[in-house]
């Protein structure tokens, strides 16, 4: 919500689907056999989000937050070319017995700017109209056990990101949702996002109100926290994965 801005018309449209779908209680529609088997893990410091404050889903934390700050070690490449105004993020994903998750992102900014008011994150203007289209997020995911340099890259095509993410065991694809349960009519916004590895579903990300992660059995813990650490970037997208 920002009570302080008008709305533009995928604000309006969202907030009526989260109406129409029980507003509190609305949630991301996930497929009935993922949701049977996955566990579904809550999410705190999403919604409402407050400057740096960590995000933890479950037992994974992403501390160390940053909201405009980075680490000493580059982005990819490819994970650089945003192009536009972009706004960065970074932060470390913890998990007891895991080695941390360092995650570094440089996201296509839609809104043109942001104000910092009493510790929580709003945009100060509306839309950049030049944003909705190309490259939208560039990530860097790095294990601290000595390992390479992975990329989460997304580009947007209209309201949709989609993407692939670069992992210890073959490259998974990401894509956004825009089913919620309940809803009769998509949302214009990402309500989520979908992880793909080996062609099957090994997370999804639900992004409405406080948010949850639903991580498929099959994982074992080091893919566990590993995914939990590329969820914990898309959810830190807030305003910017809308269009």
């Amino acid at each position: 919500m920002r009570p302080h801005h008008p709305l533009h018309p995928m604000g309006m449209a969202f907030g009526l689907l989260l109406t129409l779908a029980g507003c509190a209680t609305a949630q991301l529609q996930v497929p009935a056999s993922f949701e049977a088997t996955a566990q579904a893990l809550p999410v705190t410091g999403h919604s409402p989000r407050h400057f740096n404050e960590p995000i933890r889903i479950g037992p994974y934390s992403a501390l160390e937050l940053s909201d405009g700050g980075t680490f000493g070690w580059q982005l990819p490449v490819g994970a650089l070319d945003v192009g536009g105004r972009a706004r960065d993020y970074a932060f470390t994903l913890v998990a007891i017995g895991q080695p941390p998750v360092e995650v570094q992102c440089r996201v296509a900014s839609l809104a043109l700017g942001y104000d910092d008011h009493h510790g929580r994150v709003e945009s100060r203007t509306e839309l950049d109209l030049t944003a909705l289209s190309g490259p939208a997020l560039g990530c860097g995911l790095h294990i601290d056990d000595g390992g390479e340099v992975s990329s989460l890259q997304l580009r947007r095509s209209g309201t949709r990101l989609d993407g692939r993410v670069g992992t210890p065991w073959g490259e998974a694809t990401v894509h956004s949702v825009h089913a919620l349960q309940g809803a009769v009519v998509d949302t214009y916004a990402p309500a989520g996002f979908e992880i793909v590895l080996d062609g099957a579903p090994v997370a999804m990300v639900d992004a409405v109100n406080a948010g949850r992660v639903l991580l498929a059995p099959r994982l074992d813990d080091g893919q566990r926290s590993y995914f939990a650490a590329v969820a914990a970037a898309l959810l830190l997208l807030g305003e910017d994965a809308e269009a």
